[in-house]
Parts: structure tokens; sequence; C-alpha cells
């Protein structure tokens, strides 16, 4: 019976665990929204150049690598909320409070990862349907203004790149100059708390249609090997359950009397 205690405490955790994160990505979508909405605000910017260029001055000002951790950095980066409260992260830090702010006064944005002399990560914009650009949002920055990716790439620094940092999977032998667009997949993957809470109800779903799936098998799988013939069940449980289907109390032989 304990484990049946315990694999019901590992679901329950597991559903505990998922809506904990889920509310925290909620209450930092909220933060993110806002902020972002402000830096429009004051920059009176009315077209998406103009925001673009509001946001990453913004973080520009606002967020510096200089004493950001750099040892035992989670698999899982901070979130953008987490960069703009602390004022501190790398270029895949702040590259993330970008994509998020971009996607919360409706500009789309995805990562992009620059191989070559220094490894670097920019996000890429659509201005609008049809034109992109790179934005660069550390401070300082290595690519001051706003150009596409086939002319950033043509730098003598660059050699690769990539929407998905196939170095740090272990997939840049295979491929190379490879952009994806991902679309709405940008949310989880660039919001932590978000693939947390999703990776944490997935355990609890697995393990319950694990349970849903044994429950049922079971006796399937009794009658079906009754069926065949590989099972043969001794004739006094199946007369001691018949009998207790109908509510009889089954008269116990007893030789020799």
């Amino acid at each position: 019976m304990r484990w049946k205690y315990f694999y019901w405490s590992i679901i329950a955790l597991a559903l505990v665990m998922s809506s904990i994160e889920a509310t925290t990505q909620y209450r930092n979508g909220l933060y993110v929204k806002s902020v972002a909405e402000e830096i429009v605000q004051k920059a009176n910017a009315t077209d998406n150049r103009s925001r673009v260029i509001a946001l990453r001055d913004y973080l520009r000002g606002h967020v510096s690598f200089q004493g950001a951790p750099m040892d035992d950095r989670p698999f899982l980066r901070a979130s953008a909320a987490e960069t703009l409260r602390s004022g501190k992260g790398y270029c895949g830090e702040v590259t993330r409070a970008f994509i998020r702010m971009a996607d919360a006064v409706g500009i789309r944005a995805q990562r992009i990862n620059l191989y070559g002399r220094v490894n670097h990560v920019v996000a890429e914009v659509e201005l609008r349907p049809g034109e992109r650009v790179i934005v660069d949002n550390q401070n300082p920055p290595l690519l001051h203004e706003l150009e596409p990716l086939d002319h950033v790439i043509l730098r003598p620094e660059y050699t690769d790149y990539s929407t998905l940092n196939l170095r740090r999977l272990r997939l840049s032998w295979l491929v190379s100059r490879i952009k994806l667009e991902i679309g709405p997949l940008t949310y989880w993957s660039e919001s932590p708390h978000a693939l947390e809470a999703s990776l944490w109800l997935a355990v609890a779903l697995i393990l319950l249609l694990g349970k849903f799936l044994f429950i049922c098998a079971r006796p399937l799988a009794r009658v079906l090997l009754i069926r065949r013939g590989w099972v043969k069940p001794a004739d006094n449980i199946v007369l001691k359950v018949s009998e207790a289907n109908r509510g009889v109390r089954p008269v116990v032989d007893q030789a020799g009397d």
C-alpha cells in the first residue's frame, strides 16, 4: 500500500509545482507587459521601428553583464522579469527580456545565436512582412544599429548562426546556418517558468495515464489469457466468485464428516 501513497504523492507534488510555476509566469508576464508599455509610451513610439529602438535603448541602459554570475548558471536561464528586476544579465538574458517585451507590445521577435570569434546572442525582429532586422540589446553592443541577418553574417567575426543554441545541445557538428520559424514556440523557449509548468504538468498527466492504463489493462489481460487458454483458474475460485456475486455464502465440504 505504501507505494500507492507514494505514487499519488508524486502526482500531487507535480500538480502543485506546475501551479506554482504557472502563477509565477502569469505575474511575470504582467510585469514585463507593464514595463514595455511604459517604455513605448514615454518614447512616443508609434511604429514598430521606433518601438524596437525604444525597448533596445532601455535595456542597454538598465541591464548590464557586469556583476552577473557566470559560474553554476542553470540550464534554464533567468526569465525576462528576473532580468529586468535585477538589472543583471548576459546577452542571452537581455535578449530574452527584449523578445518578451517586444511580444507585449505586438512585435514578433525570436532569438538568433551568432558563432565565430565571439559567440553572441541577439534578437531578430519583424518590423513588417518581409523586413527583418537584428537587434543587439547588450551594453556595450557588438552590433550598434539595426541591420538584416544577411549583412551581419558577412562580418569577419561571425561564421555561423542558428535559431536554437546548437552548441549547447552538442548538435553544431550536424548542421550550420539554420534559422527556424518557431512561431508560438518562442513563448515557451523564452519563458522558463511556463516551460517548467508544462513539464511538471506533463509528469502528472503521464503518471495518471499510466495508472489508468494499468487499471484498465489488468482485467482485460486476465480475460484474454483465460480465453486463450493460457491461464486456467481453479474451479473453487470460480465458484467462490460466482457465489459472492449472488450474495450466497459458500459452503465448504469437509471430508470425513
